[in-house]
């Protein structure tokens, strides 16, 4: 097998990009690069059908302090100004995300189980003359202890805390972390549990001396009834 360069193929696998019509986009500086965008997959994924009027000041407003926009933010580097995806069906107007795309078609699966309450302490493996092969997980349940065994293939999908993390305790990643730690190592990878970007943000609110008619408990009650924003999302 061809050693992983990208795992943007995985990303576009996952994704229907749905693209914003011409008014929205020119009107809103909706900016993409449609070779970075997935089609056909499972998560629908897009912009607002509709944005506020201080949207668009903002843009321009940042351009104006030097920071240059950029028109393809999915691929690869999110320096600059441009607005953001959201994971909503516009068919709908409901959230999309992994249960809604990946659980829900196959929960009545007979060979689907799904444990809630479940806390995974390390991948099982097997020692193939030096080269491990993962061959399921361990884990505790109900104060008892379990190891769940693949006849195919192991999937690590924690998030980007806990899969490096469960790694580690595994044995793969850097041995001077490991060894402080008295983890035995199986896989010498310095870049485990390396290179987190957080997401910092910074939330502003105000209060106006005025009605707003955004904000007004009437249309804020109006935009949920139709699905319009994301009180109507669950």
């Amino acid at each position: 097998m061809a050693p992983l360069t990208s795992p943007r193929p995985f990303f576009k696998s996952s994704e229907n990009f749905h693209a914003p019509d011409k008014t929205n986009q020119e009107a809103n500086k909706l900016y993409f690069d449609a070779d970075a965008a997935g089609e056909g997959g499972p998560v629908q994924v897009g912009y607002a059908s509709e944005y506020s009027a201080s949207h668009r000041l903002w843009h321009d407003t940042l351009n104006g302090l030097g920071v240059p926009t950029n028109t393809a933010h999915m691929a690869g580097s999110n320096v600059g100004v441009w607005t953001n995806l959201g994971s909503v069906d516009p068919q709908s107007s409901t959230r999309s995300y992994s249960a809604t795309a990946y659980l829900a078609p196959v929960v009545a699966r007979p060979n689907l189980t799904v444990l809630t309450d479940a806390l995974v302490t390390e991948l099982v493996f097997r020692d193939d003359d030096g080269a491990w092969t993962a061959t399921g997980a361990a884990f505790e349940h109900g104060q008892e202890s379990f190891v769940a065994s693949a006849s195919r293939e192991v999937i690590l999908c924690a998030g980007s805390v806990q899969s490096p993390l469960l790694l580690e305790l595994s044995g793969i990643g850097a041995p001077e972390v490991l060894a402080a730690v008295g983890v035995p190592v199986r896989v010498n990878n310095p870049n485990v549990g390396e290179h987190l970007q957080d997401h910092i943000s910074r939330q502003m609110g105000g209060v106006s001396p005025t009605p707003s008619p955004t904000f007004s408990p009437r249309a804020s009650g109006r935009h949920h009834l139709r699905g319009r924003s994301l009180l109507a999302q669950p």
